[in-house]
């Protein structure tokens, strides 16, 4: 490791600003069917401010009592983003890159209070935040994590700032204020305190025994921000009613689906020999222990607890593997600063060809993944101007869902059609949600189907008996060699309600 230079870190800046320009192609994408159908859309013009003060508590209460989570400080994001920038992609997407970038600088600020050697720190951020499997919450534009994310590093920044600091009281006050912000954007990152007190605790200058005498009181008030998720999980239990999440408990199964995201979530496929070829050298110079001792145990909590909170659950996703990942991160971090202090040779050398190889695959493959993403917002974009121009008063839409893997529309792009209808006007369309054989599908966001539609929508298929075809709509991408195809059709006889 190396001493934290006096002299301000510029390559922090650049090396954020770097980062984020990865996602610059996001620019001229359109608003997609994820979370911004029901989040983008302002108040009525003329709203007091008493009057958003109250549109942002009946949502956050909406949330508790439809769903189950209590996050007050993403709903107050959501609401003042949608009241500035109005229903804008452009603007909504040139904010999420900056968001982007302070992210990656927050993450490159905590690795370099940890001893992380520039390059080291910079290889890490760029391979965490141009991971594809990861990628989804800055090509989307409300996702929880993406929110909170600078506000759980700056935390455990602080904690660390703290242990090391003449004056730590700011430090702290800063600490726990990121702390219960990033909790109020998700209850998960309730994962990030036991690290934020080790990294409170530890100092390099200072022996466990003398550590715990001078910092472990301030360290172990930091976990006081944990009665927030505690208050909220004796209510949840005791106030649980049908609709709401419902966790299952935790199982092998789960622990295999989150090895196998945290897997994705690193990027294993396009590193993992690079990876492990600088793990045969650094393990042959390893640094002493309380070098390196504050990065280990912060990356070794967030790892262990961070795939703890998901284990109740039976899914996973990219975004669910935050923040867990964050804690491979900063081993993956401490790896490379022992690779790079290992005597030169070849070895050496063909470990930091291989991460240079894979930190280009990385790049490639979630750039091809933005433009995936855009393409299928493009096509169901089309589906609502569709619906919006030719649709009759009160007409209701048949939207089959099906394997999404296999190109077919699913539910809940189906859900946000009808929101994104709702806020243009449209709210008159109804959207009803059947499965691939037809059958009506129950959703808490929307009411019962329509009995007799007007509209049948579906992904690529053969057609079917009773619907006339009206329009294909399809957006090709990767220079032609993929498509998407969404069917628009209309009744040829009349139907009968289908039960």
């Amino acid at each position: 490791m190396t001493e934290t230079p006096s002299r301000f870190p510029w390559w922090i800046l650049v090396g954020a600003a770097a980062t984020a320009l990865a996602y610059w192609p996001t620019l001229t994408s359109p608003f997609d069917f994820v979370d911004d159908g029901n989040l983008v859309y302002p108040v009525p013009p003329g709203t007091t401010l008493g009057g958003h003060t109250r549109v942002w508590w009946d949502n956050v209460v909406a949330n508790v009592e439809h769903l189950g989570p209590f996050r007050p400080t993403l709903w107050a994001h959501w609401h003042l983003q949608a009241n500035l920038f109005g229903a804008d992609p452009l603007v909504w997407r040139a904010y999420r890159l900056l968001w982007c970038a302070l992210a990656a600088g927050m993450l490159l600020w905590l690795l370099r209070e940890l001893r992380i050697p520039a390059p080291a720190a910079l290889f890490t951020t760029a391979a965490a935040m141009w991971n594809p499997y990861r990628s989804e919450i800055w090509t989307s534009l409300t996702l929880s994590e993406a929110v909170a994310m600078p506000y759980a590093l700056f935390a455990l920044v602080a904690a660390r700032k703290g242990a090391c600091a003449a004056r730590p009281l700011w430090w702290d006050l800063a600490g726990t204020a990121a702390a219960l912000v990033a909790l109020g954007c998700k209850n998960t990152f309730a994962a990030i305190v036991p690290a934020q007190v080790a990294l409170r605790l530890l100092s390099d200058d200072l022996g466990w025994r003398d550590a715990w005498k001078r910092n472990g009181f301030r360290a172990l008030a930091l976990a006081g921000t944990l009665v927030l998720p505690a208050a909220h999980f004796v209510y949840f239990k005791l106030n649980w009613h049908p609709g709401q999440y419902r966790p299952p408990g935790p199982s092998l199964a789960q622990f295999g689906r989150v090895l196998s995201a945290l897997k994705g979530g690193m990027g294993l496929d396009f590193l993992g020999a690079g990876v492990a070829l600088a793990t045969v050298v650094a393990a042959r110079g390893l640094p002493p222990t309380r070098e390196c001792r504050a990065a280990a145990a912060a990356g070794g909590l967030l790892a262990v607890c961070g795939a703890a909170v998901y284990l109740p659950m039976d899914d996973v996703s990219g975004r669910y593997t935050m923040p867990a990942v964050w804690g491979l991160d900063v081993l993956l971090a401490l790896l490379l600063a022992v690779l790079l202090k290992a005597p030169a040779g070849r070895m050496r050398a063909v470990a930091v060809v291989a991460l240079c190889a894979g930190l280009v695959a990385v790049l490639s493959a979630n750039v091809l993944r933005q433009e995936k993403i855009a393409a299928r917002a493009r096509m169901l974009w089309r589906v609502v101007h569709h619906l919006e121009s030719t649709a009759p008063p009160g007409a209701g839409v048949m939207w089959v869902s099906g394997d999404a893997t296999r190109g077919a529309l699913n539910a809940e792009e189906g859900i946000h059609v009808q929101w994104h209808l709702a806020h243009r006007g449209r709210a008159d369309v109804r959207i009803g949600l059947f499965g691939a054989n037809e059958q009506p599908l129950e959703r808490v966001e929307l009411g019962p189907p329509p009995a007799a539609p007007l509209f049948r929508i579906s992904g690529p298929g053969t057609p079917v008996a009773n619907w006339e075809p009206e329009r294909t709509v399809t957006e090709v991408y990767q220079f032609g060699r993929k498509r998407y195809d969404c069917h628009i059709s209309r009744p040829s006889v009349v139907r009968s309600p289908r039960n």
